[in-house]
């Protein structure tokens, strides 16, 4: 079974914006103002929101009332993993440089409470790595739709990340 995910096609080269089309496709979080990390994972994994939180239920997470405390780094490496993908640990970021290829990403962070908001970061590279059009892909759903996507380092400055989890396909094993 062939796994759609965080990967850019080889064939991928970095369009110009009239014509861009995000490799991930956006799913608002909703109404939940806690889903931005499982509409993000939702993203990655190529699946509706509804499905991740099946998923995510089978992994512990409850049906019912809080369950922010519960999508920690492994709880998304577990939810990830389950779809083929591995998972970073949390890594602080000082810049959208710092992430990786594809990245689950924190930001509009407040310290002082240990929170922000999940969006997923793309470099998207070209196949001859030769250029890059970053862009993040923003679940959000009281935002402007124009900056559902942002492109472009000048529209990334505008909403910096703070921490981030690097996202890649997994291995396949050699056939027996």
């Amino acid at each position: 079974m062939e796994i759609i995910m965080a990967s850019t096609p080889a064939t991928n080269t970095a369009a110009p914006a009239a014509s861009f089309k995000p490799f991930f496709q956006r799913i608002s979080q909703g109404d939940d103002r806690h889903a931005d990390v499982l509409a993000c994972c939702a993203m990655l994994c190529n699946k509706s929101l509804a499905d991740i939180f099946k998923q995510a239920e089978t992994l512990g997470l409850p049906k019912v009332g809080p369950y922010w405390l519960y999508a920690d780094g492994d709880f998304i490496a577990r939810l990830l993993a389950a779809h083929g993908l591995v998972a970073t640990v949390w890594k602080e970021a000082k810049s959208y440089n710092d992430l990786s290829e594809v990245s689950l990403a924190l930001v509009s962070y407040d310290e002082s409470y240990e929170v922000g908001r999940a969006v997923i970061y793309h470099r998207n590279t070209s196949a001859d790595a030769k250029t890059a059009q970053p862009y993040v892909v923003d679940p959000y759903p009281h935002t402007d739709s124009k900056l559902h996507v942002r492109m472009g380092t000048a529209a990334l400055a505008e909403l910096p990340p703070s921490w981030y989890i690097g996202v890649t396909q997994m291995n396949k094993t050699a056939g027996k």
